[in-house]
């Protein structure tokens, strides 16, 4: 069986992107539909009941586009609103935190950090996903705010992107094995990160984990497209496409986002 209706991907602004790009570069085939909410972002800074009533309305928004599942690439909104969401729908909605936590436990020797915005830092849905796989575990959770405005203004490498990650950092060095990167922006600060933390350190790239569960979804429900296709894409934000595209595109690294449609939802 095959089914070429689109994956919806959300985001509170463009740090999902690298979720896409990983979903992409697994199945190609498949057409994703980016959902940027720019207009409200940042979710990191809101309540639980705001981002729960923001998530809804994404995800109406995409089932209205057609789309057979939808991906939350926010660690704030998975934290928030998943089980409501998933309660809420009959196709599959699948978020970011699950797929990094189970990597992380898998890799750990007992000490695992976790590094977010101060929501998804504060819900403990990290800490409280571990605990439950692997109730020995030792979790550091640490709030980074500053390093979304890093990575989209491209401050990604050099001497202002280190010294602001070791000064969140530093002090975790040799205290924890593995690190979760809890925030969609934060996979383009591996470089830094892993020099603040030093070379043993496992790094979780929770993008990477949610395109390997998409994969693995589709597959076991037979609604993947058809393999050897090229699926499209298409992009949508809710404030500031010309913005949304210069920042984008530069965390997609050579990946083309083409028109950004301005959208109302």
């Amino acid at each position: 069986m095959t089914d070429t209706r689109p994956i919806g991907v959300f985001d509170s602004g463009i740090g999902g992107l690298t979720v896409l790009k990983a979903i992409h570069q697994r199945a190609p085939e498949e057409t994703l539909i980016y959902l940027g909410d720019t207009a409200r972002v940042p979710y990191g800074s809101k309540s639980k009941e705001t981002v729960l009533r923001y998530s809804r309305n994404n995800v109406k928004f995409l089932r209205e586009m057609g789309v057979k599942m939808v991906v939350i690439a926010c660690n704030t909104a998975s934290a928030y609103a998943l089980p409501e969401l998933v309660a809420e729908n009959t196709i599959p909605i699948i978020g970011v935190v699950e797929g990094g936590v189970e990597a992380a436990v898998t890799h750990t020797k007992g000490v695992i950090g976790v590094i977010g915005t101060e929501a998804t830092v504060n819900s403990g849905a990290y800490s409280k996903a571990i605990k439950a796989r692997r109730p020995e575990a030792r979790v550091i959770s640490v709030a980074c705010p500053m390093f979304v405005p890093l990575v989209e203004e491209g401050w990604t490498h050099g001497d202002i992107s280190t010294a602001i990650v070791r000064a969140y950092l530093d002090r975790y060095k040799g205290q924890v094995d593995t690190l979760v990167l809890g925030c969609t922006h934060y996979p383009l600060l591996k470089e830094p990160i892993a020099r603040a933390l030093g070379p043993s350190i496992a790094l979780i790239d929770s993008a990477e984990q949610t395109a390997l569960k998409v994969k693995e979804t589709l597959d076991k429900l037979g609604a993947s497209a058809l393999a050897g296709t090229r699926g499209g894409l298409r992009f949508m934000v809710t404030d500031s496409p010309a913005r949304s595209k210069q920042v984008g595109e530069r965390m997609l690294g050579g990946l083309s986002m083409g028109e950004v449609e301005l959208v109302d939802i």
